[in-house]
């Protein structure tokens, strides 16, 4: 199928406006590669990977009252239901493709926005391998377990000498 460009021109030219209009960043974007277990202490070692995507389309948060009953409190007694109520927070995130060019996707990824984990709830491509739409989950309490890429901006400077002379 010929690409076409005046299609593809337009579909850059909105997700232009959008990171103008709600951009934001970085986002993390943490991709689980598996585990390994070390036989002599028992220790688990969890593989992952970061991708960092210095900026990416961030649309406003949706905050929604969720209740969690089990069935055997339905069934003990019917005439009062109750269960646990949370609150959670559904985040749509859209990240072009030429920001993270490596990352093949999964609904077992996780993104990281300030210190904030977010777990994939579907993932939708845009035509011609332009863009993710992401809908995600914020994980309330959990920590992110962030890696930080070092970089040079990252290295102290020693600029100054403190001398002291002893007797």
């Amino acid at each position: 199928m010929p690409t076409n460009r005046n299609l593809n021109q337009r579909i850059k030219a909105a997700l232009y406006s959008l990171k103008k209009e709600y951009g934001g960043g970085p986002i993390s974007i943490y991709t689980f590669n598996g585990t390994t277990v070390d036989v002599e202490s028992g220790s688990k070692i969890v593989n992952k990977s970061v991708t960092l995507v210095p900026r990416g389309i961030i649309l406003p948060a949706k905050v929604a009252r969720e209740v969690i009953q089990s069935i055997s409190q339905i069934s003990a007694n019917k005439a009062f239901v109750y269960g646990g109520t949370f609150d959670s927070r559904m985040r749509s995130f859209i990240i072009e493709r030429r920001d993270a060019p490596a990352v093949e996707l999964k609904d077992d990824d996780w993104l990281v926005l300030d210190g904030r984990k977010y777990e994939i709830k579907s993932i939708q491509e845009f035509e011609f391998d332009t863009a993710w739409v992401i809908v995600a989950r914020q994980i309330l309490g959990e920590v992110p377990e962030q890696i930080h890429p070092l970089a040079v901006d990252h290295l102290l400077d020693i600029s100054s000498v403190a001398a002291a002379e002893l007797n």
